[in-house]
């Protein structure tokens, strides 16, 4: 699974550059920041096997790329910038389906993204990768079983 979180992290970086022009890049150490305003998820599989993705990030960093996925500024509009944040993740998610494909991985889109005003349930088997961004440090996150809590809500 780490390997395959290799690969999903260094998509999800270029996606997000690419689609909400946000540049972030992975953080050397681990990040000391107060909990995620929120958190999106999405179902994924890979080779027949549970892959849970997600982001947690700030408020500034969420904001940041729902305007920069949607063309508007969304500071107001929360949601709608929950509805933008869940669309560019489900474009990412689905241009790293389609890698993997082309390398021979069975990776599909099971569910539409969820999203949690916090910060991902702590458990052992999530693997996680600080980024840097200028709106503060974002999470990337993958785990075999949810890792948001059970009154998480579809992102739209």
């Amino acid at each position: 699974m780490s390997e395959l979180f290799g690969a999903y992290t260094a998509s999800f970086l270029h996606g997000l550059s690419v689609y909400a022009h946000v540049e972030a890049s992975v953080s050397a150490q681990p990040a000391d920041t107060p909990p995620p305003y929120i958190t999106l998820s999405q179902r994924l599989t890979a080779d027949g096997l549970p892959f849970i993705v997600g982001l947690a990030m700030p408020a500034d960093a969420f904001y940041a790329i729902a305007a920069g996925y949607s063309g508007v500024c969304l500071d107001t509009a929360e949601e709608l910038a929950v509805d933008a944040a869940g669309e560019l993740f489900n474009v990412i998610n689905g241009h790293f389906s389609s890698e993997m494909r082309a390398r021979g991985h069975a990776v599909s889109i099971e569910e539409p993204p969820s999203h949690a005003y916090a910060a991902p349930l702590p458990a052992s088997t999530v693997l996680r990768c600080d980024t840097a961004s200028p709106f503060g440090t974002m999470h990337i996150i993958a785990a075999q079983e949810e890792f948001l809590p059970a009154w998480t809500q579809p992102a739209f």
